[in-house]
């Protein structure tokens, strides 16, 4: 898994935005003190959050809870950031199958760009492969708040509720471990997302190019051999959140920002649907 080696808790200074002759822009620049990189362009009235009171935040928020490891991640210029934040804590692990256990990963974001708000994910965490594993209906398992909220109380409550959501997909895994998916379904499902390149073709809800669909279904067996990972649903899940996690890149930055994160993890949240 990707490792962040610069400071995620940097400071941000306002700069008033003008010409070169003097004439004020009516926008504010925001700044990364240690790097000088200009993270946006915001308006004058723009709430500034940090990271580090983001995350003070959610820290107050989840007091009580046991926390295996955190992992940060940012972007090459340090627009965004995210972190994970693992619970060691029984009541949140699932057992899938014997021997193969979920925990819970709470994923904490904040962004600088002017058009983000900070906010939370839930995903599962599988303690034996460490895959980040998405949740399906994301607004089951996300909250996005503006940057003024500043309430441990209303994130504890939130939590709770998903908490519980958490649970019943993480038991409903059960069922996927007796699915078969074997590489021509896997080759269907991808398929099924593929655009199709022809003038009367209906792309509605195909997002994968022939290329990253080629590069998916080609990974296939070879990361059902390398998670000894057998070739049902939950296998294919987890072949598919393994390529998200570990073999995904970025230029520069955290790999969870890269278009092929992105894409990847689309197609595993899409799985829960596929019959």
């Amino acid at each position: 898994m990707y490792t962040e080696e610069r400071n995620p808790f940097f400071g941000v200074r306002k700069e008033r935005l003008v010409t070169e002759s003097g004439l004020d822009t009516g926008k504010i620049a925001l700044i990364n003190d240690e790097t000088e990189n200009v993270l946006g362009l915001v308006s004058p009235n723009y709430e500034l959050v940090t990271n580090e009171s983001v995350f003070n935040t959610f820290d107050e928020a989840i007091d009580g809870l046991s926390v295996a490891k955190t992992i940060d991640h940012m972007d090459a210029e340090t627009k965004r950031w995210k972190r994970f934040i693992v619970f060691d804590d029984e009541s949140l692990n699932v057992e899938v199958t014997a021997g193969d256990s979920t925990g819970l990963l709470l994923e904490i974001s904040n962004g600088f760009t002017g058009k983000q708000s900070f906010g939370y994910s839930l995903m599962g965490y599988r303690w034996l492969c460490e895959n980040g594993q998405v949740m399906g209906k994301k607004h089951l398992f996300s909250t996005k708040l503006p940057h003024y909220a500043d309430n441990p109380e209303r994130l504890r409550s939130s939590f709770e509720v998903k908490f519980d959501n958490f649970r019943k997909v993480a038991n409903s895994w059960k069922n996927w471990v007796s699915i078969p998916f074997a590489t021509a379904k896997f080759d269907m499902f991808v398929d099924s997302k593929t655009k199709v390149d022809t003038d009367d073709a209906d792309n509605t809800g195909r997002y994968l190019t022939s290329k990253v669909s080629k590069d998916i279904k080609d990974a296939y067996p070879l990361l059902l051999e390398e998670g000894n990972l057998n070739p049902t649903k939950w296998g294919a899940f987890n072949a598919l959140t393994s390529l998200a996690t570990h073999k995904t890149k970025a230029r520069n930055g955290s790999n969870v920002f890269s278009k092929r994160y992105e894409t990847v993890n689309r197609l595993a949240s899409d799985l829960y649907e596929y019959a």
